[in-house]
């Protein structure tokens, strides 16, 4: 098909100009030029009549697939998950359907089980589904997902991970595992381990580390003289694999251990006091254990298990509250760090009053 202009004049289509570099132009997101092309959403008639403008000057046709995909709202959202077994994407996935089911949206859950080689295949379906949207919660994100994703007009967001440029909704899980290693030194801990996944495949996994290694540094404690494990096996079982690998604590055979370890996770802190008790080793007097995530079950376990509070179910439904501002064609956007809190209980002692010096 020939493009014209308004005065008739034939002009040349483009190939190279993309969605996003319209969006860039004309100051919007990629999103909202989707919607004016489309008709898909409400958009102020200055921000509609800057889209014309750019796509005209850049002489961009939109693809025509693309196109006939997004002629009107589905009602889908797509959710992609990283473990949907785990109680952390549960209760995120639980709140983001709780919040669709207001605006009568269909979710649609993607697991990932940790394998980024799953992703194109899950994106590549949800496309075809005709998603409004796609919420990311945990990961890595890929940037060719997400530029392939912005090119066809679906806008996207992230949960408990960063892209530049992409709303996000985040805990700042880099200072707060700085604040813990600090509220434990000063609690009296000097000897430190830590315990989890490798860091790679998970943005927030990544800023646990870092703020580890940022407070044992705040602390005067040198990173080489902690025992720091890291085993791809507690991806598949953190229960199990934290049982398996307690040993690693004590390769001499001394019976000397860390004053306390620090876990990525409540699972792991679970299996960690699990194998300690099978070797007759106390909980918190010989060695102090603290998780991540405060499942339901760290406050019934024995002993109770010290963690990191996070509201997972907030995230969700900030999440979602992004998706519809998406939505909106408002092109804004908008980075939502929520907090998180130490909670004491019998796994690690910390008295009240040094917890409460640094939250």
């Amino acid at each position: 098909m020939t493009a014209y202009n308004r005065s008739g004049i034939e002009k040349k289509k483009n190939k190279n100009v993309t969605i996003s570099v319209v969006a860039k132009e004309a100051g919007v997101a990629p999103s909202t030029v989707s919607h004016v092309i489309n008709g898909t959403a409400s958009i102020s008639e200055e921000t509609r009549k800057k889209v014309l403008a750019a796509i005209e000057k850049l002489h961009y046709t939109p693809n025509a697939l693309a196109q006939a995909m997004r002629q009107a709202n589905s009602r889908l959202l797509g959710v992609v998950l990283q473990d949907i077994s785990g109680e952390f994407y549960a209760r995120c996935a639980a709140s983001i359907l709780e919040e669709a089911e207001k605006d009568n949206y269909v979710v649609l859950l993607c697991d990932m089980s940790y394998q980024r080689k799953k992703m194109k295949q899950r994106i590549e379906e949800l496309v075809k589904r005709q998603v409004d949207g796609v919420v990311f919660i945990g990961g890595n994100p890929d940037g060719e997902v997400i530029r392939y994703l912005s090119q066809v007009g679906i806008p996207v967001i992230l949960g408990d991970c960063s892209y530049k440029g992409i709303s996000s909704v985040e805990f700042d899980n880099e200072t707060t595992m700085e604040r813990l290693v600090c509220v434990l030194f000063e609690a009296g801990y000097r000897s430190f381990g830590y315990v989890g996944e490798p860091v790679g495949l998970q943005d927030n996994l990544k800023a646990r580390w870092n703020g580890y290694k940022k407070g044992l540094e705040a602390c005067g404690i040198r990173l080489e003289d902690c025992v720091n494990v890291f085993d791809e096996a507690l991806y598949k079982s953190k229960l199990a694999g934290a049982y398996a690998i307690f040993d690693s604590f004590d390769a001499k055979g001394s019976g000397e251990y860390p004053d306390v370890i620090v876990t990525s996770n409540d699972k792991i802190a679970q299996g960690l006091i699990a194998a300690a008790r099978q070797k007759g080793i106390e909980i918190p007097q010989k060695m102090a254990v603290v998780g991540f995530d405060n499942s339901e079950i760290s406050q019934y376990v024995s002993p109770a298990l010290t963690t990191i509070a996070q509201d997972e179910r907030l995230l969700g439904k900030s999440c979602y509250e992004l998706f519809r501002e998406a939505l909106s064609g408002s092109g804004k956007t908008t980075h939502i760090f929520l907090p998180q809190k130490i909670v004491v209980r019998e796994s690690a002692l910390i008295a009240d009053e040094i917890v409460e010096r640094y939250h």
